[in-house]
């Protein structure tokens, strides 16, 4: 039989083929066939949607204008305009290469070689277009977490003055999706009352006479019809129950609509990927009138963050910032606040003194040389980057998660969340050319007393700490323990002190760097401990280095040997069974799952990085995901630079540089996911006249003057960035964390659920973008000239 009359019909229907209700859709559209036509319809479509690797090389049939195109780890040889077709089409199909995309592919270049030159397709290709990415929208799920059902009935609307007939698509107790003819001339925003005729007639309830309030929030334009997406605006709990239950009692006789939980699925995954291993600290500040450090957020990446601004008595003394006169200053308005935090600390008679200030009130006081004289000698000198956002605690959204899991919170401790009014993000920002800059800023005969306004009172343990529930890296637990060590090498020996310990490990600063890397070994000897122990020699213990900071003062240490002849593994054995009551080990998070949950979806509401995601295809890594939220972000321009209507985000400006992406790939594969983040500052020019990108990491720059150059090159010719890449390998998906949304999903569509599951499973790495542009700009003093 010839289908060449159902052409039309075979097409569209190749494009929904992989939708859950493929087999109503086919009812509709072959409605009034024979069953031998719909059948051979049906053959045919099964045909041209089958997944192929078949490779499309056009270079023997076409004289030139031939180019490579990698697509799903399939490498195609192509013209311009062929490629275009086969990414068109691919959108269509859903991502899927099936058979008839490669067949009318090839039938497009068939019929292009048939024409002359004169008639032929001219497509220019955007160097650009290829490093577009699709965003995961953070805290999005919070507005998807009821079902929707594909249903369709005649329900009449009431816009102004004018009615209009349309039918359901799918329904829910928050909205509905509407068809309706084209040119329907409803503007979005419009409120839109609607009157449930159909129901009214076949449920023969009272209440359904009545017109509820919708509003119209977007129309999805197709060929023949609009489908317009009405939120519900009405409070009627009558129709709250009633919808309800026509969604339970007709689940197995229509589709339910997995969409919503699918893309709960994708961001939900996506946020558990990245929040367990992001640098920055989370951090909530209570009481408008006077702001207080209330709550902490922890992972195994930015507890080093937290580290060290605890004190000889394991107290945290980053509270005491709040205390400060300047911190007050900043927070007087109710506006997003973005700053640099400058610190360091000395002992003195056993006791650590903090001083830190931001650079605004440097600035503003004179003090900024002098501050930052004396702080760049200190080995413990840190540069934080401070990000606030002003927030106002909503039940509906930041509970969600806790009624999903019926999770109870008592009456003080939500009391305590809704007090809630800053939400922000601290990132240790500080790197061996930082250091080295600030140096410029030595001053003779200055006077140390006059920084005295900077020391930060002593505070009380006070701020709830909490961790995110990811699958856990961390063999044993830490102690917080500051001690004398000496640390050795085969070239010298430096003083310095321990930060915690575990039996099997410790992290310790030194006083000035020692020039080690990773897999290196150093001895340690151990003075004050010493004198504890008659019977061993705390001496010559042998570790290995399995992290540091970009200055080399911070270690990371792991024992070398076996742990039950390991001098200093036995001692600290030792030490901890002897002395449970009297060590102060790390603060101990929060076990309460359901303050964990808030605090982490208030943060997924002001996601102050930009997170992208490392996907295994193949044999190659490609980051096609980009972490956004509702929040402002420094960083959005750039990556909105090269943006299209459909693909407003992408990643030319990072990528377009092949030298970056094999270094990025490089880094990934030497790193393991119990390792700390590898990282780099990238810079990043984009010209105004013609929008011409070049990027430089920092650590290729000659020398300080060549770097300085650039930046002031760049800040003259157009857009500047600087951006800390912060590079993580992911382990396995945290599966239990989706578990209850993608078993919706697949009760379903399990094909569906495999496949994002699948997805999920591709990722390889997170890489944590930190806009470090101003600190740079400030240190330099250079400024921008708009």
């Amino acid at each position: 039989m010839d289908l060449s009359h159902y052409a039309d019909v075979i097409k569209k229907l190749t494009t929904l083929y992989y939708e859950p209700d493929f087999s109503s859709l086919f009812e509709q559209l072959t409605e009034g066939e024979s069953k031998s036509t719909r059948f051979l319809i049906k053959m045919e479509v099964k045909r041209l949607s089958t997944p192929t690797r078949r490779i499309l090389d056009f270079r023997q049939r076409t004289t030139s204008g031939v180019i490579p195109y990698e697509c799903d780890g399939i490498l195609h040889h192509m013209m311009p305009t062929a490629i275009k077709l086969l990414e068109t089409l691919l959108v269509q199909h859903q991502g899927h290469y099936t058979l008839g995309v490669y067949e009318e592919v090839l039938a497009y270049q068939v019929s292009e070689r048939s024409k002359s030159v004169a008639e032929r397709d001219v497509v220019t290709l955007d160097p650009a277009a290829a490093f577009a990415v699709e965003p995961v929208q953070y805290a999005s799920y919070f507005i998807r977490n009821e079902e929707r059902m594909h249903y369709s009935s005649g329900i009449k609307m009431r816009i102004g003055e004018r009615f209009v007939d349309a039918m359901t698509s799918d329904i829910s107790t928050s909205g509905i999706k509407v068809k309706v003819g084209k040119n329907s001339d409803i503007a979005v925003g419009s409120l839109v009352n609607v009157n449930f005729s159909s129901l009214r007639q076949e449920y023969a309830n009272h209440f359904l006479r009545d017109f509820f309030a919708y509003k119209l929030m977007g129309i999805d334009e197709e060929e023949k019809f609009d489908y317009l997406r009405l939120m519900r605006i009405d409070d009627s709990t009558e129709l709250d129950t009633f919808i309800t239950t026509l969604i339970t009692q007709n689940k197995s006789k229509y589709k339910v609509n997995v969409r919503y939980q699918e893309e709960n699925v994708v961001v939900k995954g996506y946020e558990q990927f990245f929040l367990p291993r992001m640098s920055g600290l989370p951090l909530y500040v209570s009481n408008a009138d006077k702001p207080v450090l209330s709550h902490l957020l922890l992972n195994e990446n930015n507890r080093g963050v937290y580290d060290y601004w605890v004190n000889e008595e394991s107290k945290s003394q980053l509270e005491a910032c709040w205390q400060s006169p300047w911190m007050q200053t900043l927070m007087q308005g109710n506006e997003r606040i973005e700053t640099t935090i400058y610190s360091f600390y000395y002992t003195q008679n056993g006791h650590i003194y903090f001083y830190a200030a931001d650079a605004q009130s440097l600035a503003k006081s004179g003090s900024k040389a002098l501050f930052l004289a004396f702080a760049c000698q200190r080995p413990n000198f840190r540069v934080f980057k401070l990000s606030l956002n002003p927030t106002v605690f909503d039940e509906k959204k930041h509970l969600l998660e806790v009624e999903n899991q019926h999770q109870a919170l008592g009456t003080q401790t939500l009391a305590a969340l809704q007090d809630i009014r800053w939400v922000g993000l601290l990132q240790d920002i500080t790197n061996e050319n930082v250091l080295n800059d600030y140096k410029a800023y030595a001053q003779q005969g200055s006077d140390f007393n006059q920084l005295h306004q900077y020391r930060l009172p002593v505070a009380e343990q006070r701020a709830q700490l909490s961790q995110f529930k990811y699958v856990q890296l961390r063999k044993e637990s830490r102690f917080s323990y500051k001690t004398a060590i000496v640390a050795s090498n085969t070239e010298r020996s430096i003083k310095g002190w321990s930060n915690d310990f575990s039996t099997e490990g410790l992290q310790v600063e030194l006083e000035t760097p020692m020039d080690v890397q990773i897999g290196q070994r150093i001895y340690l000897e151990l003075p004050m401990l010493q004198k504890l122990s008659k019977k061993v020699a705390l001496a010559n213990l042998p570790y290995s280095v399995v992290g540091c900071n970009k200055a080399k003062t911070v270690l990371h240490l792991q024992i070398v040997g076996d742990k039950a002849t390991h001098i200093g593994c036995q001692f600290f054995n030792l030490l901890i069974s002897s002395n449970k009551d009297k060590l102060k080990s790390m603060p101990e998070p929060s076990q309460s799952p359901g303050v964990t949950a808030v605090l982490r979806n208030m943060y997924c509401h002001h996601l102050a990085t930009m997170p992208l995601y490392i996907h295994k295809v193949n044999t190659s890594y490609q980051i096609d995901r980009i972490g956004i939220s509702q929040c402002e972000n420094s960083l959005l321009p750039l990556f909105e630079c090269f943006g299209q209507a459909e693909t407003p985000y992408n990643l030319y400006p990072l990528l377009g540089d092949n030298s970056i992406r094999h270094t990025l790939d490089e880094a990934l594969e030497g790193l393991e996911s119990t390792y700390r983040p590898w990282q780099q500052v990238l810079y990043i020019t984009i010209a105004s006249s013609d929008s011409a990108v070049e990027t430089r990491f920092e650590k290729d720059f000659d020398d300080e003057h060549e770097r300085r150059q650039f930046v002031s090159h760049s800040l003259q010719k157009g857009a500047f960035f600087a951006i800390q890449v912060m590079l993580s390998r992911t382990g396995r998906p945290d599966m239990e964390f989706i578990e209850k949304e993608l078993n919706y999903v697949s009760h379903y569509a399990i094909h569906r659920a495999q496949k994002l599951e699948d997805e999920l499973w591709r990722v390889r790495g997170v890489v944590d973008l930190i806009d470090v542009s101003e600190e740079l700009l400030y240190r330099l003093g250079l400024r921008r000239t708009s």
